[in-house]
C-alpha cells in the first residue's frame, strides 16, 4: 500500500513545472524546456507508479479528441522515418527538391541516400518531444480533475498555481515597465528580441500567458463569492483575488499586445455573462450583483494604473495601415501558398524557419522563425492532416466544456452548488483556452513552451471536470 499523501506527487510536480516554466523566459531556450520535459516525464512516471494501467484498459480506445492529439504527436515521428528518395519525391516533391540544396546537406546528392519528410530532423524531434510532453501534461491534468473531489482536489491546486504564477508574471512586467529596465530580471538581455516584457522575450507571449491566468482568476473570484454567501469567513479572500486580478489586467493592458488585449476583452466579457447566468440559479441574486460590481471595480483599477499612450498608438497604426501592406498579412499569403505545394506532409514539425525561405516573396530581409499564426504554422509544417487532427482535438475539448456549462444552466436545480461551482471553474479554463485560440490567429503562443504547456493543462482540466459529473435530470 502506498501512502495516500504520496499520490499527490504527480500533481505537485506538474504544479511546480507550471510555476517555473513561464519564469524561465517562457522556457523558449533548450535548457529551459529541457527542465520542463524532465519535470513532466517524472510526474507521468509517478502517476503510472501510483495508478498502474490495468491490462483490461489497454484495449479500450481513447475518446476521439484525445486520439486526434495522439495521432498528431505520432505524425511528427512519421516525418522522421528515413525513406527512399523516390518515395519522398512521389509524396512531397518540394521536400525532395529542397533536400538537394547544399545548405541543407552536402551528402544528400548520393543516389541511394535515404530522405525524411522533414527538412530538419533535429527540430522535428525536439518539437515532437515537446508536444509529447504536452500530451502527458494533458493526461496529468485530466486525471487530477477526474479523481479529485470538488472541495479539496488536485485540480484546484493546479488552478491556484496558474493564477498565482500569473500574478507574479504580471508584477515582474509592471516593475520592468515602471523602471524602464533594459534586461529581464535586470541581468538577462535576449539577443534575438528587444521587445521583452516581464520574464518573456516577447510582449505578445507575455500577454498570452496572462490570457490563460486572468480567466481562471475571474472564476476563482466568482467561486469565492459563491462560497461567501454560505461561509462569510471566505469573503476575506475576495480582497486577495480582486487585487491579483487588478494587477494582471493592468499588466495585459500595458503589454501593448493588440491581439492579446482584444482576445482577453472579448472572452472576459463573454465569461462574465455566462457566470452571471450561472449565479441566477442560486436563490439570491446578491452574489451576481456583487460579482458584477467587483469585476468592474477591478477593471477600472487596472485601466486607471495603465499607461495607455503606446497601446493606443499601436491600435491607431492598425486601423490606418492598408491590409495589403501589413507584413503579417503578406506572410500569411506566403504560408498559405506554401501549404498548397505540400498539402499532405508540410516541411516537418518545428521546421518553419528552414522551410519558409524558398517560398518567401516578402522583400524584407531577415529570418522568419514563425508564421505569426498558430494554425498556418501547423498547416505549413504538418500539412492538412496535422491541422485537421489538431482542430479535432480542439473541437473535442470545447465540446466537453460547453456540455457541462449547458448542464449547469439547463438541468441544475436552485442551490445545486456542486454542479454550479464546477461549471464556474470550467468557464475559467474554457475562457483561457478560447482566448489563446483567438490570439493564435495573429501569433504563435502554442510554440512558446510555457504557454503551450499551460494551455494543454487547461484542456485536461476541462475534460476531467466534464467527466466527473453524470448528466443530471431536468428539474
Amino acid at each position: 500500500m502506498r501512502p495516500r499523501s504520496l499520490k499527490k506527487i504527480p500533481s505537485l510536480i506538474l504544479s511546480a513545472v507550471l510555476v517555473v516554466a513561464p519564469l524561465l523566459f517562457g522556457s523558449v531556450y533548450p535548457w529551459a524546456y529541457g527542465l520542463l520535459e524532465i519535470g513532466i516525464l517524472a510526474a507521468f512516471l509517478f502517476l503510472l507508479w501510483f495508478r498502474p494501467v490495468k491490462p483490461s484498459s489497454v484495449i479500450i480506445l481513447p475518446k476521439w479528441g484525445l486520439l486526434c492529439l495522439m495521432v498528431f504527436v505520432t505524425w511528427s515521428g512519421v516525418q522522421l522515418i528515413p525513406l527512399p528518395q523516390d518515395v519522398v519525391k512521389f509524396i512531397a516533391e518540394p521536400i525532395y527538391d529542397l533536400w538537394q540544396l547544399d545548405f541543407l546537406s552536402q551528402e544528400i546528392v548520393r543516389p541511394h541516400a535515404l530522405l525524411t519528410l522533414t527538412l530538419y530532423p533535429y527540430a522535428t524531434a525536439s518539437t515532437g518531444l515537446l508536444f509529447l510532453c504536452y500530451l502527458l501534461a494533458f493526461h496529468l491534468a485530466f486525471k487530477s480533475a477526474l479523481l479529485s473531489d470538488d472541495s479539496n482536489g488536485s485540480h484546484r491546486v493546479i488552478i491556484s498555481t496558474v493564477v498565482s504564477t500569473g500574478f507574479v508574471v504580471a508584477m515582474v512586467g509592471i516593475v520592468q515597465i515602471g523602471l524602464n529596465t533594459k534586461a529581464i530580471y535586470g541581468f538577462f538581455m535576449p539577443l534575438h528580441s528587444a521587445f521583452f516584457t516581464g520574464p518573456f522575450v516577447n510582449y505578445n507571449h507575455f500577454a498570452g500567458y496572462l490570457e490563460l491566468a486572468i480567466p481562471l482568476g475571474i472564476s476563482v473570484l466568482a467561486y469565492a463569492i459563491l462560497s461567501s454567501a454560505r461561509r462569510p469567513i471566505v469573503s476575506s479572500m475576495l480582497w486577495l483575488y480582486g487585487g491579483s486580478l487588478s494587477v494582471m489586467i493592468a499588466a495585459i493592458f500595458m503589454s501593448h499586445s493588440r491581439g492579446g488585449i482584444l482576445s482577453f476583452c472579448l472572452v472576459a466579457f463573454c465569461q462574465l455573462f455566462i457566470i452571471t447566468i450561472l449565479f441566477r440559479k442560486i436563490k439570491t441574486h446578491v452574489p451576481a450583483i456583487a460579482l458584477l460590481l467587483i469585476f468592474f471595480v477591478i477593471l477600472g483599477i487596472g485601466s486607471y494604473i495603465t499607461n495607455w499612450s503606446r497601446t493606443i498608438s499601436r491600435f491607431q497604426v492598425l486601423f490606418q495601415q492598408e491590409l495589403s501592406s501589413n507584413l503579417r498579412w503578406q506572410l500569411f499569403i506566403d504560408v498559405f501558398q506554401m501549404s498548397k505545394q505540400l498539402p499532405l506532409t508540410g516541411t516537418g514539425l518545428g521546421t518553419f524557419a528552414v522551410g519558409y525561405p524558398p517560398f518567401k516573396t516578402i522583400l524584407r530581409q531577415g529570418i522568419f522563425p514563425h508564421a505569426h499564426n498558430d494554425y498556418l504554422e501547423i498547416l505549413a509544417e504538418t500539412g492538412w492532416p496535422g491541422l485537421l487532427l489538431f482542430l479535432g482535438f480542439v473541437v473535442w475539448v470545447l465540446n466537453r466544456g460547453i456540455v457541462i456549462i449547458f448542464w449547469a444552466l439547463s438541468y441544475s436545480k436552485q442551490g445545486d452548488s456542486g454542479l454550479i461551482g464546477r461549471a464556474l471553474l470550467v468557464t475559467g479554463c474554457l475562457a483561457g483556452v478560447i482566448s489563446l485560440l483567438f490570439h493564435g490567429l495573429v501569433d504563435v503562443n502554442l510554440r512558446i513552451p510555457s504557454n503551450a504547456l499551460t494551455w494543454f493543462v487547461l484542456c485536461g482540466l476541462i475534460v476531467g471536470l466534464s467527466h466527473g459529473f453524470e448528466k443530471p435530470t431536468r428539474k
